[in-house]
């Protein structure tokens, strides 16, 4: 008895209560929802309501159902996509009996739709309203409803593309994408820096005069000169001939040296004048000189005269 007791009760746990099955609507229940909210004026939840009962069991009713509530909410790509999808179940018995009535809204809502044909390099990954469609060249043409349509597109090595496009009823639409090339800064190139000009070689001048005979014979000539002229001054100092009281032989031998001291000033005056002009005129006027080039990868020396 305790076991049976036991396995009762897991069993109603188990078991959901009635209130909650009867609570879940079936496919056919939720149909009839969303036809109660469309009279009522409320699209939204009577689209909500099909979706549900599309879930649970899908059908060429259900899908025509949602087609024509979103042709009333003028959402024209997935009118044509429902309507389409449940006008092909030919064989349905709601489609037969329905079918004036569902491609008659199918027209209408093909008159709100056009087709768009993008092209452009390949490799280019495109969006249309922000949402991706593929990579080029695998776009296929795409149904929009008309008005504007915003167009992006990537590529490496391109700036983004992006341009609206007008999408008109019943009309096919292409459009090219043209990319720009990506703005690069040229790379700065470091130049070398320039090779400084040469320097100017450095003169180096090196002369020598190289003396004459007129140099040693008048630098002798004044040496000898001024010594004669200082011996002439001696002898006319030292002449005592006016200081004689008597004119004797050995008076004038000893002290008459005046006149030959005059001789000797003049002739040492002579000859240091002469040795004077041989020197300044001795100058020599030419001589040897040497000039170095300095600075060059060799040093260049020149000889020569002046």
């Amino acid at each position: 008895m305790r076991h049976l007791f036991v396995l009762a009760t897991v069993a109603l746990i188990a078991l959901p209560p009635a209130s909650t099955q009867a609570a879940k609507p079936n496919a056919d229940e939720l149909i009839a929802r969303g036809l109660e909210l469309r009279r009522a004026s409320k699209p939204e939840e009577a689209l909500q309501a099909f979706q549900r009962a599309h879930a649970l069991v899908p059908s060429p009713r259900t899908l025509g159902q949602m087609g024509l509530v979103e042709a009333s909410l003028e959402t024209w790509i997935g009118a044509e996509t429902h309507l389409n999808a449940s006008l092909a179940a030919r064989e349905d018995a709601w489609v037969r009996r329905n079918r004036a009535f569902l491609e008659q809204a199918l027209e209408v809502v093909r008159d709100h739709i056009g087709e768009l044909v993008i092209t452009g390099p390949a490799g280019t990954t495109v969006a249309v309203d922000g949402n991706a469609v593929g990579t080029l060249p695998d776009v296929q043409p795409m149904r929009h409803a008309e008005g504007n349509v915003a167009v992006t597109a990537n590529g490496a090595g391109f700036k983004a593309f992006s341009k609206t496009v007008t999408i008109a009823s019943g009309a096919r639409v292409s459009m090219a994408i043209v990319f720009d090339p990506v703005e690069q800064r040229a790379a700065l190139a470091l130049a070398a820096p320039a090779p400084l000009p040469p320097a100017a070689p450095a003169l180096t001048f090196e002369g020598q005069r190289r003396p004459t005979w007129k140099t040693p014979a008048g630098t002798g000539l004044v040496a000898a000169g001024a010594g004669l002229l200082a011996w002439g001054i001696a002898w006319i100092a030292v002449d005592g001939n006016d200081h004689c009281e008597t004119r004797r032989p050995a008076c004038t031998a000893v002290y008459d040296t005046k006149m030959p001291g005059w001789i000797l000033a003049a002739g040492g005056a002579a000859a240091a004048a002469g040795g004077t002009l041989l020197l300044l005129s001795g100058r020599p006027d030419h001589g040897d000189f040497t000039v170095t080039l300095a600075g060059t990868p060799s040093s260049v020396s020149l000889t020569g005269r002046f």
